[in-house]
């Protein structure tokens, strides 16, 4: 079906017959005007009272003729109009559910649009949730008194009837519908109502729900089929918003099985090491070698302290995750510096600070930090430290420095640091598509480089903001 048709509900007057409109009924009128005057009866009509009247009949006939095409042309304008209007909306509606805007923004957007572009007063969106019914997500127009995150069983009321029926419902004369639940609607004045389901491929995701208190409003056939055109955009909007809800659980189960991982080995090092050494300080104390018992415990001690450090340290990357990079690296730093006595320097540009990442880019890129932080510490008996957030094309780039000790990348050891934990840095970042570097000099210090890709935002910090 044509786009017009689609929009207009029925089909505009043919531009091929306007045009022929146009060019041969003048002609005729021209042919029968000739005709007449120099016909068989061409010298009535060159009498002076006859001419008279046929010059008024012609002035009138050309001017009807004038404004019957102008008509038309004004008619055809005023659909275009409407169409650009309408397809205007649809194409905000995909915009906003392609955008880098927080799910619901992109859904008060098309509800919006909604408004904008139908006979609609309000706007309602009602989603599916676990359990099959309806909970409302969204509201826009007169229905404030209806509060978000009231509930609807399947079948109940007109949005949980176009649940379970899966199609549109339309009803008129709201007052004596048995159907409604909502009295408020009437009391508001609202006459007329649509609720119609949303549907991703042969799932229904959610159903919107529209209400006017025009008697008239919401029963074209072109209106109707705008709504669905919506509709099918905020069903991919929602649809997005359940895949981005899973990889993110996704991701954080990942995380907690890693940091489980980390911690009982770094606690089960620590607890054989201590029952191993306690039963050499006892040994050492019953031969009477007190000093070395005294030496065995102070680094019993120090070793202790180095994964109780450890520990701090795990337990401060998960207190310090939180949405958007720059916030969660200024916490963990922060922390990190109550920790040792001292936390790297962070440079973030303007341009990185307003860059938006998808969550299971920031979560892994945090990680990618904070591990190359904790090798820092560890490993490169650094005097200072620093990361440095930039931007370049669409990509973050990211970038750790020490001044530390260094090594040979040409040469790494076969076990143990920094193989190990570099070749989970670049697992990490190959995981969200992005690439990973290391540029050390023994002696002179190591940087370590990332890029990942992401979609920068105008007019706010994105990053920083809550989702």
């Amino acid at each position: 079906m044509s786009v017009d048709r689609q929009l207009s509900g029925d089909p505009l007057p043919s531009l091929t017959r306007l045009k022929w409109l146009a060019i041969i009924a003048p002609v005729a009128f021209l042919a029968i005007v000739g005709y007449m005057l120099h016909g068989p009866f061409h010298e009535a009509f060159h009498e002076f009272p006859v001419f008279l009247y046929v010059m008024a009949f012609l002035t009138v006939a050309v001017s009807a003729f004038s404004f019957l095409v102008f008509a038309i042309v004004g008619k055809l304008e005023q659909r275009i109009l409407n169409q650009n209007r309408e397809l205007a909306a649809l194409l905000a509606v995909g915009r906003a559910v392609t955008s880098p805007l927080s799910y619901a923004d992109q859904f008060a957007q098309a509800l919006d649009a909604v408004l904008s572009v139908s006979s609609a007063e309000a706007v309602e969106l009602w989603l599916v949730d676990e359990a099959g019914d309806l909970t409302l997500e969204q509201h826009r127009g007169v229905t404030e008194a209806t509060r978000r995150g009231a509930k609807l069983r399947r079948g109940e009321g007109l949005p949980g009837l176009a649940l379970q029926r899966d199609e549109m419902v339309h009803a008129t004369a709201l007052a004596s519908e048995s159907r409604l639940l909502r009295s408020v609607l009437v009391d508001l004045g609202f006459t007329t109502f649509a609720a119609l389901p949303l549907r991703y491929g042969t799932t229904t995701v959610g159903v919107m729900a529209v209400g006017s208190r025009d008697d008239d409003a919401l029963s074209t056939i072109a209106e109707q089929r705008l709504l669905e055109g919506i509709g099918r955009e905020l069903a991919v909007a929602i649809e997005n918003a359940h895949l981005h809800g899973r990889v993110l659980d996704r991701a954080v189960l990942e995380e907690r099985e890693r940091l489980a991982r980390e911690l009982h080995d770094s606690l089960a090092q620590l607890l054989g090491y201590v029952n191993t050494q306690t039963m050499a300080i006892k040994k050492l104390l019953a031969s009477g070698q007190d000093e070395e018992a005294r030496l065995q415990v102070a680094e019993m001690e120090a070793n202790a302290k180095r994964v109780y450090r450890e520990v701090r340290e795990a337990i401060l990357g998960l207190r310090s995750a939180r949405p958007g990079l720059v916030s969660s690296l200024q916490s963990y730093l922060a922390g990190l510096a109550l920790i040792s006595g001292a936390a790297p320097a962070l440079e973030v540009s303007e341009e990185a600070a307003a860059f938006r990442l998808p969550d299971a880019v920031e979560i892994q890129l945090t990680r990618i930090i904070q591990e190359a932080l904790t090798n820092v510490r560890k490993h490169a008996k650094a005097r200072s430290a620093s990361v440095t957030l930039g931007v370049q094309e669409d990509r973050l780039l990211v970038r750790i420095e020490d001044d530390g000790c260094g090594f040979d990348p040409a040469r790494p050891v076969r076990t143990g640091w920094p193989h190990f934990g570099l070749q989970t840095m670049k697992e990490r970042a190959h995981a969200v598509g992005g690439t990973f570097a290391v540029e050390s000099v023994p002696g002179v210090g190591t940087r370590v480089l990332v890029q990942v890709p992401g979609n920068s935002t105008a007019g706010g910090v994105h990053a920083d903001s809550d989702r």
